[in-house]
């Protein structure tokens, strides 16, 4: 509990009763050097305060440093001491390494070397095919350069062109579109040409000669030439009417052009190494005519004629509504035009009604 003093005590009754009080006055005993000595140890002792939060703050934050740091030096020497294993490790699979940097140099030299390879075996097997019978060759020669064949016709794997990939599993199907194959430097190659102004891309010249019985059957060779991919331009020089003992032979000199669809490219993408198989799934793929591209058609010419029938659909719909709509129009007309006709018959009869009761009337 806590009482008023004597001078608030004056103070209140001077307040009520308007009778000023007079105040007596005050001595302080303590000197001003006592005085500024307390505000001294006042201010030292919060001084002492806050420093001594600080010396905590700064230890907790030391220890928790120097824990760190003993961590991270205890790591680091574990993962020095793990180290030497690994590299010892390395070092036991560095001949490893030298001979996978050795195959790829050395696919990438087969590549380089075999980029031009031509495949004559099922160039010529075509052309036997394609031999008319009773057309014999005598002669044929075949000229090709390869930094033509490369340039006219850059190399595309088999692999690429079917849309398959050779991984760890076997075959895997490949999404990418392939590079289509064939130049633009179609005059690259001398080879007599029927249209010398347009002439094909080729990557070489076969020079052939032989005898035919008639010049019809020379016709046929090169028409059936003209049909193969692998050939361009089939041309024949000379024709020359000879025989002996009254059998009549034509003989005759040519030309026709090797395609880049004689480049075999199965030396482009050598991941078919370590599975010889799936060259050979590519290469019949190929054959078959089962490419990327030929896929990608497939769907296109589909989408198309989903398309034609959606909107062939939506036509029939559209003209099938329009004649319900027409026959809806005509039945009700029909409709008004019965409906007019009954209200004039009514009306015709209620005339003739409405006359004879006048009639009725008059007489």
């Amino acid at each position: 509990m806590t009482f008023p003093s004597v001078e608030s005590a004056r103070f209140d009754a001077a307040a009520r009763t308007g009778t000023p009080v007079l105040r007596l006055p005050s001595v302080n005993l303590l000197s001003p050097a006592t005085l500024e000595g307390l505000a001294v140890r006042r201010v030292r002792r919060r001084l002492f305060a806050a420093g001594l939060v600080a010396v905590v703050f700064v230890g907790g934050g030391w220890l928790v440093q120097s824990a760190r740091l003993s961590s991270a030096h205890h790591r680091l020497a574990t993962e020095q001491a793990a180290t030497a294993p690994l590299n010892a490790e390395l070092d036991k699979l560095a001949p490893v390494a030298r001979f996978y940097a050795q195959l790829d140099t050395r696919k990438n030299a087969a590549s380089a070397a075999m980029a031009a390879e031509v495949l004559f075996s099922s160039a010529l097997s075509d052309f036997a095919r394609r031999t008319p019978a009773g057309l014999n060759i005598t002669n044929l020669s075949v000229t090709l350069t390869p930094s033509v064949v490369t340039s006219v016709a850059p190399p595309v794997s088999p692999l690429t062109r079917a849309g398959i990939t050779a991984g760890p599993g076997g075959v895997v199907p490949q999404t990418a579109t392939p590079p289509a194959a064939g130049g633009t430097q179609s005059g690259a190659v001398t080879c007599n040409r029927p249209d010398p102004f347009h002439p094909a891309a080729i990557i070489g010249c076969i020079t052939l000669s032989g005898t035919a019985p008639s010049r019809a059957v020379v016709g046929e060779l090169v028409n059936n030439l003209k049909a193969s991919q692998m050939y361009a331009d089939p041309f024949v020089t000379t024709t020359t009417v000879a025989g002996t003992n009254g059998v009549t032979l034509i003989q005759f000199n040519g030309s026709v052009g090797l395609t880049g669809a004689a480049v075999s490219g199965r030396y482009t993408d050598l991941s078919w190494l370590a599975d010889p198989k799936v060259l050979a799934a590519a290469e019949a793929m190929v054959a078959a005519g089962d490419t990327v591209s030929n896929r990608l058609a497939k769907q296109v010419a589909a989408l198309e004629a989903l398309a034609k029938a959606q909107a062939a659909a939506a036509d029939r719909a559209k003209a099938a509504a329009d004649q319900a709509a027409q026959q809806a129009a005509e039945q009700a007309a029909a409709q008004q035009l019965r409906d007019a006709a009954a209200a004039a018959v009514a009306a015709a009869n209620a005339a003739a009604a409405n006359q004879a009761n006048n009639t009725g009337k008059g007489k």
